[in-house]
């Protein structure tokens, strides 16, 4: 187990030492429908596609308004982890398994933290949004986004 745990922070350090525009300029966007029990709501995602914009994600910003967020492009499906280092303001981390359904929630992660948060179940996507935006929106486990590249054209 502590191998496996070294061996998450070695690869979530490689990943912030990989960002190499700091902090990156703003990504292409897309909007998503991130659909909860109650009701679906619109929200417009930078996509993080490449290793180099995933390392960097949103470390440096400023705060993420209402309706606004990342989305971590992380197929092939696998576990996944991500820490705050260099993100000053606290997000809630939506992570969602190839279909889009929310398997995992880290909810108000804390700002500028080393601390892995994530899942070990296989991942496709991470939605990252506001600090509490999961909780004002009624957002849970087995909710769903709708990733743009599941949509059939």
């Amino acid at each position: 187990m502590l191998v496996l745990a070294l061996g998450l922070m070695g690869m979530a350090a490689f990943r912030a030492a990989a960002c190499e525009q700091y902090p990156q300029p703003p990504l292409p966007t897309a909007t998503l429908e991130l659909q909860a029990a109650e009701a679906t709501h619109a929200i417009t995602a930078e996509l993080a596609m490449t290793e180099a914009q995933r390392a960097c994600g949103l470390m440096g910003r400023s705060p993420l308004p209402a309706g606004q967020g990342m989305l971590f492009d992380m197929r092939p499906p696998g576990p996944a982890f991500f820490w705050m280092d260099n993100t000053p303001e606290p997000l809630d981390m939506l992570f969602a398994d190839a279909d889009g359904v929310i398997v995992h929630i880290e909810h108000e992660a804390v700002p500028l933290s080393r601390r892995l948060r994530g899942t070990r179940k296989p991942v496709a996507a991470v939605l990252e949004l506001a600090g509490g935006s999961a909780e004002r929106l009624g957002i849970g486990i087995g909710d769903r986004i709708a990733l743009p590249w599941n949509r059939s054209e």
